[in-house]
């Protein structure tokens, strides 16, 4: 493997995560009124979907993987609430989930929505326990599972799995 893939990817990977990061915040900011209308609340997560698309390709070696999660949950936790911690937590918690279950799903579509599944519940659940221990949260955990956890997760996997081959066909490229 010649040396300027990898100096290639590691300036690819991190530039696709900062544009998804102001997609994220320009879809929320442009389409909150059809996504945030009530009885649902469906929450774009297409920086979490590039952090998965790197676990599920086997690619957190070839980059400073968790500071990137760190540094983008800062900046998630000041541009979305500005309390520092929660969206750094959330993407810690739901990257490792998903980093430690990865042995055990392969490479297929199906085996993959399932991780981001699994990571995209954790991310949730933290959101959702953190804004509950400030007082943010005003939704029973039943309310929550019905109007913002399926309506979300319902998004973000029909994303993930319309960006899964050509997210793969571009790491096979860059790796």
């Amino acid at each position: 493997m010649a040396g300027w893939q990898f100096i290639r990817f590691r300036i690819v990977y991190p530039l696709i995560l900062i544009l998804l990061f102001f997609i994220d915040g320009n879809i929320m900011s442009s389409f909150g009124v059809f996504l945030l209308h009530p009885p649902f609340h469906i929450i774009p997560t297409l920086t979490l979907i590039w952090f998965f698309y790197a676990i599920q390709f086997e690619a957190t070696s070839f980059v400073p993987y968790y500071f990137y999660v760190v540094v983008f949950g800062l900046l998630f936790d000041v541009y979305y609430t500005g309390i520092i911690g929660t969206y750094t937590v959330a993407f810690l918690a739901a990257t490792i989930l998903m980093d430690k279950l990865r042995p055990y799903f392969d490479e297929r579509l199906m085996s993959g929505m399932l991780l981001l599944l699994v990571g995209l519940l954790t991310y949730l659940v933290v959101t959702y326990f953190a804004g509950s221990m400030i007082n943010i949260a005003n939704l029973s955990p039943l309310s929550f599972i019905i109007q913002d956890v399926f309506p979300t997760a319902a998004l973000n996997l029909v994303l993930a799995a319309l960006g899964y081959y050509p997210t793969w066909s571009l790491y096979q490229r860059l790796i």
